[in-house]
């Protein structure tokens, strides 16, 4: 009996079937083999073929499988075309989920009752089962590279060869993407064939801001910070292909106690370069406090999350502007798709230029109105709250049966996670002036930045690390040392051999059961409390700031970091006299 139980279709690369030799190949842990009927425990089921190409494509496809959560009459298998160079991961994906997963080549033996994928540019010849392609961004909003031909297509239009056959349909979110189609003369067999379901990955996005807290708290947000969302589509016309620098110029430019700055990038740059090569990249932002998204989860979090977007022409810049959230473009390329919901928020956003970022983020939220970008959302997502039953209801007619009750897309948003190559920044510029009687204001900068501002008039500044600061010209140039480990040493003995490792510091702080020892070189110690915790690096900063203005630092003082105010006292401490150092043996 031929090994797949039914032949294969003739006149396909693979015929006569190959199954028997890939029995034994590293396929077969994870493969859909043709002796899996003999196995099955439930069996008659609907199979269902995922065709995965790149890693947004997989990602978008495993979310529109989120329709069939729970349903025992539907078996889904996948298969991964190597036909790109943005695949780089995607096997990993798919494999991470412990999905079924057969050999491209090998594909049509599964006999699928229904084609899934989100890739447009992906080999959907030889099915005579009905085929859907879902979006995996935002309509058709971008023109992009064609491998096969050296000019550019209208990305999210399925190949030329594809679009008159009969068992192509595409999934659309908006109507206008219709009226798109017939301006770029496609075939009416497949404008028939199109069918407007609105976007669930939208609907979730709205349906999370419920949890947006416990999303800001998983993120390391303090209460009253603000959370900037930098993101950026792929290619030299997106945010980092044409400024590669303003994650770290934000970052710089910001007060770190006031806000944060987290970054989603398209996967295509993290596989086109190599997750390596983009931490590298990043790296002084990454030391400087970013947190960066990675490619597979939580950036829908991220942005429930954030208080404000900077973006470009990409999808994701579109979600933020349809949740409301206040947009400045960064980068807006001429790949974009002029007319199309892209085209809208152009008009509707402020564009950020190079000069006083903090000055335009904080005008783009303060004066934001939820409605600015109305025109846009409204351009890019049609039967808003329905694109989960929506999809459910059409999957299940390609296969002849009825969706359950319950959309399976409507579940909360993964909580976010954070790449892990990034720490919290352990060196800063710290800005501080004196402001009205007996009040201090600081501001502190990541000094790994790079593009930390001039201070204001009348502020001191000084250059403040962690003691695990990895960078040796940092701690070399720095005033004040502060303590941030565990060490055995008394705080005392700590200060005082970190003043004498670091001879150009002034100060050495460290925090104590009852606050913060402030050991200044050739004065008296001092201990600082407050009204509500603070870490040594403002409460050196305060000192700081106190001694280089009035030359005094004791007395009871009001301290403005962010909001709310604090309380502080400062205290001078008896001397202690040097540690004596056993003598070294010869």
């Amino acid at each position: 009996m031929h090994p797949c139980r039914t032949p294969c279709r003739p006149g396909t690369e693979h015929d006569p079937c190959p199954w028997p030799a890939l029995l034994h190949s590293p396929y077969a842990r994870t493969a859909a083999g043709p002796e899996t009927h003999l196995w099955e425990t439930l069996v008659g089921r609907a199979p269902v073929l995922v065709l995965a190409r790149t890693f947004t494509s997989a990602v978008r496809a495993v979310e529109g499988l989120a329709v069939f959560r729970g349903d025992d009459r539907v078996k889904i298998v996948f298969a991964l075309s190597d036909s790109t160079a943005f695949n780089a991961g995607t096997r990993d994906l798919l494999e991470s989920l412990q999905a079924a997963l057969v050999p491209w080549k090998l594909r049509h033996c599964v006999r699928p009752r229904l084609v899934l994928t989100a890739s447009e540019n992906v080999d959907l010849t030889g099915f005579t089962c009905p085929v859907a392609v879902l979006p995996h961004g935002i309509g058709f909003q971008k023109l992009v590279p064609d491998h096969r031909t050296g000019g550019r297509r209208l990305s999210g239009l399925v190949r030329e060869e594809s679009q008159s056959a009969g068992n192509i349909h595409l999934v659309l979110s908006h109507p206008a993407q219709l009226a798109q189609l017939r301006e770029a003369r496609v075939p009416q067999a497949l404008l028939d064939r199109a069918r407007v379901v609105g976007d669930p990955a939208r609907d979730r996005l709205v349906d999370a801001r419920r949890l947006r807290h416990g999303y800001r708290a998983r993120l390391g947000l303090h209460p009253g910070q603000r959370l900037l969302l930098l993101t950026s589509t792929w290619g030299p016309e997106g945010v980092i292909g044409s400024r590669p620098d303003l994650p770290g110029a934000l970052l710089g430019s910001l007060p770190h106690d006031l806000y944060r700055v987290a970054a989603v990038l398209h996967p295509n740059i993290w596989f086109a370069h190599s997750p390596w090569s983009v931490r590298h990249m990043l790296a002084d932002a990454l030391d400087a406090g970013l947190l960066l998204i990675p490619p597979h989860a939580g950036w829908g979090a991220a942005m429930v999350a954030a208080d404000c977007v900077v973006g470009d022409h990409g999808s994701v810049t579109l979600y933020g502007a349809s949740l409301g959230l206040p947009v400045l473009l960064a980068a807006f390329g001429e790949e974009s798709v002029p007319g199309t919901a892209a085209g809208a928020l152009a008009r509707s956003a402020v564009r950020l230029t190079t000069e006083d970022l903090r000055g335009q983020v904080e005008s783009a939220i303060e004066n934001h109105t939820p409605e600015r970008h109305r025109a846009a959302a409204d351009l890019a997502f049609g039967r808003p709250g329905q694109g989960g039953r929506a999809l459910a209801e059409l999957l299940y007619g390609f296969l002849d049966l009825l969706p359950p009750d319950e959309d399976g897309t409507a579940r909360t948003l993964p909580y976010p996670v954070q790449d892990g190559s990034g720490t919290p920044p352990r060196a800063f510029e710290v800005h501080g002036r004196l402001e009205g009687q007996g009040e201090i204001a600081l501001e502190r900068f990541p000094a790994a930045s790079r593009h930390t501002p001039a201070p204001r008039p009348g502020s001191v500044r000084h250059l403040s690390v962690l003691e695990t600061e990895e960078r040796h010209s940092l701690a070399r140039s720095a005033s004040v040392v502060c303590r941030d480990t565990d060490a055995h040493d008394t705080p005392e003995a700590w200060a005082e051999e970190a003043l004498e490792l670091l001879p150009g510091a002034l100060i050495a702080a460290s925090p104590t059961g009852d606050g913060t020892l402030v050991a200044i070189r050739g004065r008296r110690p001092l201990l600082v409390r407050t009204s509500l915790p603070l870490d040594p690096v403002l409460a050196s900063g305060a000192v700081y700031t106190l001694l280089r203005t009035v030359d005094r630092a004791e007395g009871t003082w009001k301290l403005h970091v962010g909001s709310p105010p604090r309380e502080c006292s400062v205290e001078a401490l008896p001397v202690t006299p040097p540690r004596t150092r056993p003598p070294e043996s010869v």
